[in-house]
């Protein structure tokens, strides 16, 4: 290489209009990463299938180099799994540390930033404005009349003021922290490499993973200071999210049920399953008999948010009724420039109960959907939590 030239081949991507799937894509992180300043190549292994039981794609670094963990036994297992460890993929979830939890408050996020977090309280909701230039009532949630076009003076707003947002405190240790486990069941972390890193061995019934838990990442600065907790009964493991900020993570294995509220992840995507708050038939009028004219329905009673930093809402997909494929290059919901989607990444779809579900595609990152409730892991699930990304472990399961 010449002196002052760059090699062509140094930032080797896929095309963006192929239809292979997302290979080789090294990607250079900086103080961008949420924060971060370590260096990071990520890529997360595929859960094994039934149908394809030898897709197995790693290497994903969550975790910050020199991250100091406890309860740390050795480098690897004695038994290895059958996933075969891949560098060929690799995958950035980059903005999943800046998820936060959803719940639905009387108060919208005006700023995010280090400080003090500044809100604006809401004024009670009105069902219909009235148009001040032709009298006209229109719904509420709209801008400009229906009748005239004329700008609708919308409820002004309460003075901003400082208020204090708490989050929720975990619920304390049971008497099961203290019990020794008798079964051999491990976390795994995943190196940069795909390979198998520290082994973590639950030694007690009850352990808590955190910044302050009794499992430490004290470096990891998306992780809460107790972030999530596992226990074991009977020999099965199991794991809830103690109200964390940036929530807990389950690489799906099957399809799963959504409900409105609902966060998942695919590719560099954080996604939110919402319902519509009003709907509008067709055949609709105003006051004054008048139709209203839009454009034509999805005929969906669901949408998908794409989630930013901080919560913030930055895109809206409607839902048609008969569901949506997600994806890179192909489907109903595209992101053309998300380099860690699958060209055919994940599908939502309208069960013969009316409820919507959940699957990947045999993808090549993996769709995860973030939990709210204890939730049962099996043997070689992934779990996603802060930058830490871990493979369960069980000898013998049952």
């Amino acid at each position: 290489m010449e002196e002052g030239k760059i090699p062509s081949d140094l930032f080797a991507t896929a095309e963006p209009n192929s239809d292979e799937p997302p290979t080789h894509l090294g990607l250079r992180l900086g103080a961008g990463r949420l924060g971060a300043g370590a260096s990071s190549s990520l890529d997360v292994p595929e859960i094994p299938t039934e149908t394809e039981a030898g897709l197995a794609r790693a290497s994903h670094r969550f975790r910050r180099l020199n991250a100091k963990t406890s309860n740390i036994q050795g480098m690897s297992l004695d038994q290895k799994s059958d996933i075969k460890p891949s560098t060929n993929a690799q995958f950035v979830l980059e903005t999943l540390g800046n998820e936060v939890s959803y719940e639905r408050s009387e108060y919208l996020l005006e700023e995010v930033d280090e400080q003090p977090v500044r809100a604006i309280a809401q004024a009670p909701a009105s069902k219909t404005l009235q148009c001040s230039h032709c009298n006209a009532t229109n719904p509420a949630g709209v801008r400009f009349c229906v009748q005239c076009g004329g700008r609708l003076n919308s409820p002004a707003l309460a003075p901003a003021t400082q208020i204090k947002l708490e989050t929720r405190q975990p619920p304390p240790a049971t008497e099961a922290s203290r019990q020794a486990n008798p079964w051999d069941i491990v976390l795994i972390s995943i190196n940069e490499d795909g390979s198998d890193g520290m082994v973590i061995r639950l030694e007690y019934l009850e352990t808590t993973v955190g910044r302050d838990g009794d499992t430490r990442f004290p470096t990891d600065a998306f992780l809460s200071p107790k972030h999530a907790r596992l226990h074991i009964r009977d020999g099965r493991l199991f794991i809830e999210d103690l109200y964390s900020l940036n929530g807990t993570f389950l690489r799906l294995r099957d399809e799963v049920k959504l409900t409105p509220g609902d966060t998942f992840l695919a590719g560099r995507q954080v996604l939110r399953f919402e319902r519509f708050e009003q709907s509008f038939s067709s055949k609709t009028k105003s006051s004054d008999g008048t139709r209203y004219m839009g454009s034509p329905s999805p005929g969906g009673q669901f949408k998908i948010l794409q989630v930013g930093i901080g919560g913030i809402v930055q895109n809206i997909y409607c839902l048609p009724e008969v569901g949506a494929v997600l994806g890179r290059e192909k489907g109903d919901i595209i992101f053309p420039h998300d380099k860690f989607m699958s060209s055919r990444h994940a599908q939502i779809y309208t069960g013969d109960d009316g409820n919507c579900y959940l699957v990947d595609l045999t993808s090549s990152n993996g769709t995860w959907i973030k939990i709210w409730d204890r939730t049962p892991l099996q043997h070689n699930d992934y779990i996603f939590m802060g930058q830490q990304l871990f493979r369960i472990h069980i000898k013998d399961p049952k």
